[in-house]
């Protein structure tokens, strides 16, 4: 070998090794930066013309290894959706309260149940019905609070999403650039190590907010995509939008979370705009949207139909017994009927006027199953027909000058003339029904309880009724499946003449939603959505309704409360009826009693207490809940069922927390095996900076000794 060839390998040695300590260094020098990547100096032989001429530096190399790479971004999406989901459950703990609170909602209703109870000792005492009306005004101010308050996190929520997005659009905008930068930095031959670390952790925030899959390319780019394969990062990227909500409430229907593909070098829109929503499976954003539109709908549902059934049992004694003395008009809620509607009335019933003493003005006793009316013990009378229009009719000719009934805009009105009162009695063994309810309750007519929504949508309506609306009005319908997200929309055009046609409509599994949902007309008027085998958990959702029963004005969908919307509105505005939270005289504590029944008797007493144990009896009386949010069907007392959905709310929350652990477990494992393969060990770093530093040291001796071979030449010529 010639000293030349001598001097060429020390000196390619030389800078090697003195470039391997810069890069030792270096990674000390990051050894707690986050992201960074350790690197190693790879070396190669270098010839000329098939020569030895010393080492060559091949490549910088960045340490990563793929799979542990992919398996952190999916771990700490995972971590990021169940941690974004807990914190929500927790926020929810503090507005519900421990079940054995009184403030809680289980104890809200105890309270107020319990008032109502002991009124039942001194009917005649004006403390304790103010004290009774107070409670009752908690349970429903604690009923409307919740409802909002939930409404109120969604908002939070959404604002959120919006948030979440516009950071994305920002991350990927980074990445594609950095793409760019890095392919262009290999191109040249430098290196881009500190850039791919720069990306990575951008990369990272990426994923904490939603799950990526990362495609590395041989160019130095790195392509961003959905786990399902919607395109986030690549040749092009995509711009998302979302447009949140001012507020949102139970009518409201999110909007998707849409991509549009944008060209980098111009910012110019690609069609089409795609919904995302679908694709996206974790991280934050996941978390976010699935509490959205999954479980705080779900339990505003659960809290909607609770306050309605406690509703609607107290206003079934209320309508059933009377003040003392009794109201002089009654008038009730817009239940979507008409006077052309069939009456479906079946049963007895008495409707009573009296006057300020108690005493008996004039009783009009109904039997809506024999078709006949009679006025104070008279001969029976024929109804007339068998409408609503027709029961109306025959209690205006009933009352004669001591009274009027009229159906206005759905809503029913009963008045007594010349001061009197007017209350209802149901015959004990043969009571008045339409979809299980009185006529005075059907109405509700002497309410005590009201909500934004009524306390059922049990109509009494039969499929071959006329359904009244106008053929050609539309309904906008949506289908969620179970963790919220949009599965389909359907726009339903009235046709047909009757509640069946349009149950039939809706049942087509081809023009209709029969692929999805199964709907049926109950023996009370209900109408139901169930889903379909291989559907289990997907929801029935109400965009927009453009329809309008005539002569009531009211919605299809509103009438059998058709959706999450309605069942969620029943415990919103709910409070008691202004006339009696104003008056607590006005509670229904006495009962008429027509044992004599002739005008001129007392049938109305102000130590009636029969009244007051009828409302002791809701306390206990068990319940039948139809399946709602995430609670299956259920007999059980108000009571017991607001506990239950405070204990299946507590079980969700201690899953999320279990899932959260095991994603932080999980996430953190994943990291450590990451770092063991890309972070830095100082004590590696430190011997391999011995090693090149003797390596280096080795280099300099061979240029000395070829130093000296020169010089011994040189001294021999």
């Amino acid at each position: 070998m010639s000293i030349g060839a001598i001097l060429n390998n020390a000196f390619s040695a030389l800078q090697l090794n003195q470039e391997a300590l810069r890069v030792t260094s270096n990674n000390v020098a990051n050894v707690n930066t986050p992201g960074y990547a350790r690197r190693v100096v790879e070396q190669e032989a270098s010839t000329v013309q098939g020569i030895s001429n010393g080492v060559a530096i091949s490549e910088i190399k960045r340490i990563v290894d793929g799979f542990f790479v992919r398996e952190a971004l999916s771990a700490r999406s995972g971590r990021a959706q169940f941690q974004a989901q807990l914190s929500i459950h927790d926020r929810l703990q503090s507005i519900f309260g421990a079940p054995d609170q009184n403030t809680s909602l289980p104890g809200q209703i105890d309270r107020a149940l319990a008032s109502l109870a002991d009124l039942s000792v001194d009917v005649t005492s004006a403390v304790q019905r103010t004290s009774a009306v107070s409670d009752l005004q908690l349970m429903t101010g604690a009923f409307s609070s919740l409802s909002d308050q939930i409404q109120g996190i969604r908002t939070d929520i959404d604002r959120s999403i919006a948030a979440n997005v516009t950071t994305l659009n920002s991350l990927f905008e980074q990445v594609q650039s950095l793409n760019a930068t890095i392919e262009r930095e290999l191109v040249l031959g430098g290196n881009a190590a500190a850039l791919q670390d720069q990306r990575s952790t951008v990369v990272e925030e990426i994923a904490s907010i939603m799950d990526v899959k990362t495609s590395p390319q041989p160019s130095g780019s790195l392509y961003l995509s959905t786990q399902d394969g919607f395109s986030l990062v690549g040749a092009l990227r995509v711009e998302l939008s979302y447009a949140p909500q001012n507020a949102m409430s139970a009518s409201t229907v999110s909007l998707p979370l849409v991509a549009t593909t944008i060209t980098p070098s111009t910012g110019t829109a690609i069609p089409p705009i795609l919904p995302l929503d679908a694709h996206i499976t974790g991280g934050e954003l996941r978390g976010l949207l699935n509490m959205r539109d999954g479980t705080l709908p779900e339990l505003a549902s659960e809290i909607g139909q609770l306050a309605g059934a406690v509703a609607d049992r107290l206003n079934a004694v209320q309508n059933d017994n009377s003040a003392v003395p009794a109201p002089s008009v009654l008038v009730g809620r817009n239940t979507g009927l008409v006077a052309a509607d069939s009456s479906n009335f079946t049963g007895q019933m008495t409707l009573a006027v009296t006057a300020a003493d108690g005493s008996l003005v004039s009783q009009i006793a109904f039997d809506f199953t024999a078709g006949i009316y009679a006025v104070d013990g008279g001969a029976p009378i024929a109804i007339g027909g068998s409408t609503i229009g027709d029961v109306v009719a025959a209690m205006n000719a009933g009352l004669g000058a001591n009274g009027s009934a009229s159906l206005t805009g759905g809503a029913l009105t009963v008045q007594a003339a010349g001061g009197n009162g007017v209350s209802f009695l149901q015959d004990s063994a043969n009571p008045s029904s339409r979809a299980g309810r009185g006529v005075s309750h059907f109405f509700g007519l002497n309410d005590l309880i009201e909500a934004q929504r009524p306390s059922t949508f049990e109509t009494g309506v039969s499929g071959a009724d006329a359904h009244g609306f106008t053929p050609g009005q539309t309904i906008d319908f949506v289908i969620r499946n179970p963790d919220g997200r949009e599965a389909i929309q359907y726009t339903y055009t009235v046709a047909g003449a009757s509640f069946d046609d349009i149950v039939a409509d809706l049942n087509n599994p081809v023009t209709g939603l029969g692929s999805f949902m199964s709907f049926s007309l109950g023996a009370n008027g209900e109408l139901t959505a169930a889903p379909q085998s291989g559907f289990g958990g997907f929801q029935l959702q109400v965009a927009s309704d453009g329809t309008a029963r005539t002569g009531s004005g009211v919605a299809f969908t509103e009438m059998f409360g058709l959706g999450t919307r309605y069942q969620m509105e029943q415990a919103q505005g709910m409070a008691v009826v202004s006339r009696i939270a104003n008056n607590p005289d006005q509670l229904a504590l006495a009962k008429l009693d027509l044992s004599i029944g002739t005008p001129g008797s007392l049938v109305l007493s102000s130590g009636d207490n029969r009244g007051a144990l009828e409302f002791d009896l809701v306390r206990s009386a068990a319940v039948n809940f139809a399946p709602s949010g995430h609670l299956g069907a259920a007999s059980a007392s108000p009571e017991e069922y607001a506990a239950l959905i405070l204990a299946d709310m507590g079980t969700q929350a201690a899953q999320i927390d279990s899932l959260s652990a095991d994603s932080i477990a999980l996430s953190e494992e994943v990291e450590q095996r990451k770092q063991e393969v890309q972070g830095v060990n100082m004590d590696e770093e430190l011997a391999n900076m011995m090693v090149f530093q003797q390596s280096y040291n080795a280099a300099a001796r061979m240029i000395t000794a070829a130093r000296e071979l020169y010089d011994t030449l040189l001294r021999m010529v």
